[in-house]
């Protein structure tokens, strides 16, 4: 019997399958399709998300497929441009860039062949649950989309936020350079809202804004969809892969956890695209749910941590769908107020806000619950990313030596070449800074405090009494 059972092989179930195989925890993987789906959907993930696939030791073969975002824009109706997202170019200091575009049946790809490497995971094709009696595993992880059969089977019911709009979804595949902007164009018109992202290898997409009074299947007719296009490219030009018609709406399930259970992803969650962050949050949800998992099957810890899954990712999750909404609204022409751009401040953190509840030291620190920063460093002659020696358990970033456990790594601050001042930036001044699983700082401290610190996390994971080696 596996230890985990993931219904559904989409992004996130094959991600969460991919950090338990390297964590050594029994999984099976159930995907009612035979083949991935062929067509695009996602098509943006951002720097935190090529972290994750880095420590699921994915980088390179994401990287052979992703492209660098260059930015986004809103702009009227004529094209002029009213703001840009951020006045200034992001360095990368989660390791990589601050966005990528990709094509999502080749990342399929890429994390189904990832599961090969571990003859503990079982992908099984084929296999539609309905029966959730018949899945026999300690603990059940619904990744099974936004219609999900996991979560109507619980009876988990979905809190409506409010948002609710069609639009008409157009995928096309162009050779060369069409001579289209190269950055996300986010086009503020009440009467026909669109967005336009350059994405990788050829791949445009269109979204336009469909009205009540419109017939939605009429505009998956190719000559409809080529009206739609003309101010943006000749007729004929490029191959149109898709043109469907999508509800763009925020929910959220009302729990995420029943018993044995869990949601992830947009079985879980949903919101409107209008950032990018619908595929990245589940991603970060299966980052979150593979570490806590992990701590129970292999290091003893009581299944109540799991709970936390919820109580950290809800709160980031509806942040996230708050700033889509808004956005959305913004293209609408429902807001007329430009928002301010982000500035370039050396400290700067994520343009998301951080976790807000959870596992984290009661320090004062305000980098608390966000991601560490992963400077490029130099360790033994050779340049490597920090999380790379840190390892895919916690790891305490300290100028002061301090033991390690099973369940910590310690890395020492002698031991490394800063390349780029990026240590100094991450420890602030204090001796240790704590980083989670999922590179979120836990907290820091200076020397006389250290002990406390760890002991703080220990307590929170693995509660009272536990051994360490």
């Amino acid at each position: 019997m596996p230890q985990v059972a993931i219904v559904g092989c989409g992004p996130v179930g094959a991600l969460l399958a991919n950090l338990l195989g390297l964590a050594g925890v029994e999984t099976s993987v159930h995907e009612a399709s035979l083949d991935p789906y062929p067509l695009p959907r996602a098509c943006k993930l951002d720097a935190e998300i090529m972290r994750i696939f880095q420590g699921a030791g994915l980088s390179k073969e994401v990287t052979q497929l992703v492209e660098r975002c260059r930015g986004m824009d809103f702009v009227d109706s004529d094209g002029k441009r009213l703001f840009t997202y951020e006045d200034f170019e992001r360095s990368p200091i989660l390791g990589w860039h601050e966005d990528y575009v990709f094509q999502q049946p080749l990342l399929d790809r890429v994390l189904r062949e990832g599961l090969e490497r571990f003859p503990h995971v079982d992908l099984i094709l084929g296999s539609e649950v309905t029966d959730l009696d018949s899945v026999d595993a300690d603990f059940v992880v619904a990744c099974d989309g936004a219609s999900s059969v996991t979560r109507r089977n619980l009876g988990i019911g979905l809190t409506d936020w409010g948002f609710d709009q069609y639009w008409l979804v157009v995928d096309l595949m162009i050779d060369g350079d069409p001579g289209l902007p190269a950055v996300i164009q986010q086009v503020c018109d009440a009467e026909r809202p669109a967005t336009y992202v350059p994405s990788a290898h050829g791949h445009h997409r269109w979204e336009f804004r469909l009205s009540d009074d419109e017939n939605h299947e009429e505009f998956e007719d190719h000559r409809r969809v080529r009206e739609l296009l003309r101010p943006w490219i000749p007729d004929g030009l490029g191959e149109i892969v898709r043109a469907a018609a999508y509800r763009f709406h925020a929910v959220v399930a009302e729990t995420w956890r029943s018993g044995r259970f869990f949601l992830a992803g947009d079985a879980a969650h949903q919101m409107p695209p209008f950032i990018g962050q619908g595929m990245c949050s589940g991603i970060r949800d299966a980052a979150n749910l593979a570490w806590k998992i992990k701590s129970v099957l292999r290091y003893g810890a009581s299944e109540v941590l799991l709970d936390s899954y919820e109580t950290e990712r809800r709160g980031h999750v509806e942040s996230c769908i708050a700033m889509s909404i808004e956005a959305g609204r913004l293209v609408s022409r429902q807001v007329l107020e430009l928002p301010t751009p982000d500035i370039d401040e050396q400290d700067r953190w994520s343009r998301l806000p951080p976790l807000m509840e959870g596992l984290f030291s009661a320090g004062t620190d305000n980098r608390i619950g966000h991601q560490a920063r992963q400077p490029r460093v130099v360790a033994d002659g050779t340049p490597i990313l920090l999380d790379d020696i840190g390892g895919s358990d916690w790891y305490l970033l300290s100028r002061v030596a301090f033991p390690s456990s099973n369940w910590c790594k310690t890395v020492l601050v002698d031991d490394l070449v800063d390349l780029d001042g990026g240590l100094d930036l991450l420890l602030d001044g204090r001796a240790a800074v704590l980083v989670r699983p999922d590179r979120y700082v836990f907290g820091s401290a200076n020397e006389e405090f250290l002990g406390e610190l760890v002991d703080a996390a220990e307590r929170l994971v693995f509660g009272r009494g536990r051994l360490t080696s």
